[in-house]
C-alpha cells in the first residue's frame, strides 16, 4: 500500500511540475512554431484545409478586387481549442453575453451559470469557441471583414463620417485619421472598434463624468485595463489607467488608445480583428495577448465595417483579408451551438427584398439587433408569424452563418407603400425569368402567407385608395381576375372568395 501511495504521490508531483513548466513557457511566449503567409491561394491543400479554397474562390468570383492571404499557423486545431477553452471559475478566455440567442449549448457546462464581468456574461462553451474560430463559418459576405488587414490603406473622410454619424464620435473624425496615419492603422477599423466598445452614445468612459464622483475629467475610449467582476470595478480600473496615462480629453484617449493597439497588436502581427481576439499569430506569443474576452467581438466589429462599406458602395473596392488555417482541421465545418436545446425544422427559403439591409432582432419587434439581412440574400424562414406585433408580421429566420432571429416580413401598417421583405424563393420572380410560368402563384394571396384572408383584400383596398401602394411582385398576386390591373373588381372577387370559404 505504501508503495502505491508513493507512486501516486510521485505521479502527482510530476504532473504539477509539468503544468508549472507549461505555465512558465506560456507566460514567456516561447513556442516552437513555424508560421508563414502566402498569397498563393491555388497552392492551398484542400485535403489538409478542407473547404477553405472553395469559399475564397466563391468570394473572389463575386469581388475580383478582393485579395486574400493565407496564414499557415502551424498550430494543431485541437491544441488551439484546448488553449482557448481555459480559465474556468477565474477568468475564462472567452465569454458570451447570455441572451435568448446565446444560451443553451453556447454556455460552458463546466462553469454553468457562473456570472462574469457585469453579471450578464458566461463562460463560452467549447462548441461555441470551435464555431467562432473555424474560419469556414466566416468566409462569407456577412462575416469576412473580421479577417480584413488592419494596416492603413488610406481613408475617405466621407466614409468615416458615415460611420460616426449620430454616434459619440461625430466631430472627432480628423483626430481619428491623424492618429491612424501616425500609427499606420486602418481608421475605419478604429471607428468600428470604438463603437463596438462604447456603443452609439458612448459611456462614462467617453463622457469625462467619472464614476460616482471619482476620476472625473478622464477618458478611456478603448476600455484599456477595464477588467473586474462588477460594473464599478471595471469602470474604476479603466479610469485609473486613464489617469495614469493623463487622458484628460476624448481626443487624448483615442490617440493613446490607437497607439496602444498599434504597438501591442497590429505591429506585432495581430493584424486582423480575428487575430486580436484569438491570439494564434506566434510573433507575440500564443493565446495570451487577446484584446477582449467577448467571443463575438471580432465578428461584431467586422459587421460594423461591412455595413459601412455597403452604405458607401465600396464593397467591390480593394480589400485584403488574412485567413488563418490550422493543422488537422476537421473535415466538416464546426456547427453552430443550439441556443435552446431544440432542433429547428426548415420550412421555406426566402429572398430578402430590401434596398440595402434590414435588422434581425432578438424577439418580434425586439430592441436588440442580433444580425442583418442584406439585399438579395437567401435565408431560411423557420417560423411564419400568424399575427402582427407593432403593425407588421415578424418571421423567425436563419442566415447561412447560423444567426437566428426575427425580422419584419413586410412594411408596417402606417407606411405609405407596401413591400414584402421576405419573398419565397420560388416566387421572387413570379414570371419565372421569362417563361411566363405563373402556376406557382396563388392569386389573391397578396402577403404570401399561404392563405387568402381579409389581410389580403385590405392590402388591395389600400392600394386602390392610394393609402399604401403595392410593390410590383405583390401586384401580380393581387391581380385576381388577371386583367393586368389592380381594381375594385379584384377587391370584390377576393372578398367574395373569403365569404364563401
Amino acid at each position: 500500500m505504501e508503495k502505491i501511495i508513493k507512486i501516486i504521490s510521485t505521479v502527482l508531483i510530476l504532473t504539477i511540475l509539468i503544468n508549472i513548466i507549461i505555465s512558465i513557457i506560456t507566460k514567456n511566449h516561447t513556442y516552437a512554431v513555424t508560421q508563414s503567409i502566402s498569397t498563393n491561394i491555388e497552392a492551398l491543400d484542400n485535403s489538409k484545409y478542407p473547404g477553405i479554397k472553395d469559399k475564397i474562390k466563391q468570394l473572389q468570383s463575386k469581388y475580383p478586387n478582393w485579395k486574400f492571404k493565407i496564414l499557415y499557423t502551424g498550430l494543431d486545431w485541437n491544441t488551439v481549442i484546448a488553449n482557448e477553452f481555459t480559465g474556468h471559475g477565474t477568468s475564462p478566455k472567452n465569454l458570451i453575453q447570455k441572451t435568448s440567442n446565446y444560451q443553451g449549448a453556447w454556455i460552458c457546462p463546466i462553469c454553468g451559470d457562473t456570472k462574469y464581468d457585469n453579471g450578464s456574461w458566461r463562460c463560452a462553451s467549447e462548441q461555441a469557441i470551435k464555431y467562432m474560430m473555424d474560419p469556414r463559418n466566416s468566409l462569407n459576405e456577412s462575416d469576412i471583414f473580421q479577417f480584413e488587414e488592419l494596416t492603413n490603406a488610406g481613408c475617405d473622410t466621407n466614409i468615416l463620417k458615415s460611420m460616426t454619424k449620430g454616434t459619440f464620435l461625430s466631430g472627432h473624425e480628423q483626430g481619428i485619421i491623424n492618429a491612424a496615419n501616425s500609427n499606420n492603422v486602418n481608421p475605419y477599423y478604429i471607428a468600428a472598434r470604438l463603437i463596438q466598445e462604447q456603443g452609439v452614445n458612448g459611456t462614462v468612459l467617453t463622457s469625462g463624468s467619472g464614476y460616482n464622483g471619482q476620476y472625473a475629467g478622464y477618458y478611456n475610449a478603448f476600455n484599456i485595463a477595464a477588467s473586474g467582476n462588477t460594473t464599478e470595478e471595471i469602470l474604476i480600473n479603466a479610469l485609473k489607467y486613464a489617469e495614469k496615462k493623463r487622458w484628460t480629453s476624448l481626443e487624448a484617449s483615442i490617440d493613446g488608445g490607437i497607439s496602444f493597439l498599434a504597438k501591442q497588436y497590429i505591429q506585432k502581427g495581430q493584424n486582423t480583428l480575428y487575430l486580436q481576439k484569438f491570439d494564434v499569430e506566434a510573433t507575440n506569443g500564443l493565446y495570451s495577448n487577446q484584446y477582449m474576452q467577448n467571443l463575438l467581438a471580432a465578428q461584431n466589429e467586422g459587421t460594423t465595417l461591412r455595413n459601412t462599406y455597403i452604405n458607401m458602395n465600396s464593397m467591390t473596392s480593394s480589400h485584403t483579408f488574412i485567413i488563418p488555417v490550422y493543422e488537422n482541421t476537421p473535415q466538416n465545418v464546426c456547427s453552430r451551438p443550439d441556443s435552446n436545446g431544440n432542433s429547428t425544422t426548415q420550412t421555406d427559403l426566402v429572398k430578402v427584398n430590401v434596398d440595402s439591409s434590414i435588422r434581425i432582432r432578438n424577439t418580434p419587434n425586439g430592441s436588440t439587433t442580433v444580425g442583418w439581412l442584406y439585399k438579395n440574400e437567401i435565408v431560411t424562414r423557420l417560423e411564419k408569424a400568424t399575427s402582427k406585433v407593432n403593425g407588421t408580421y415578424w418571421d423567425k429566420v436563419k442566415k447561412s452563418d447560423g444567426t437566428i432571429g426575427y425580422t419584419a416580413r413586410e412594411t408596417y401598417e402606417n407606411e405609405a407603400n407596401y413591400k414584402l421583405y421576405l419573398v419565397p424563393i420560388n416566387e421572387d420572380n413570379p414570371n419565372n425569368t421569362g417563361n411566363n410560368n405563373t402556376s406557382n402563384i396563388k392569386k389573391g394571396d397578396v402577403n404570401r402567407d399561404g392563405k387568402i384572408t381579409s389581410s389580403d383584400y385590405v392590402l388591395i383596398k389600400n392600394h386602390i385608395m392610394g393609402i399604401k401602394l403595392l410593390d410590383e411582385t405583390s401586384k401580380i398576386y393581387a391581380d385576381y381576375n388577371g386583367d393586368g390591373k389592380i381594381t375594385s373588381s379584384d377587391y370584390v372577387l377576393i372578398k367574395n372568395y373569403i365569404m364563401n370559404n
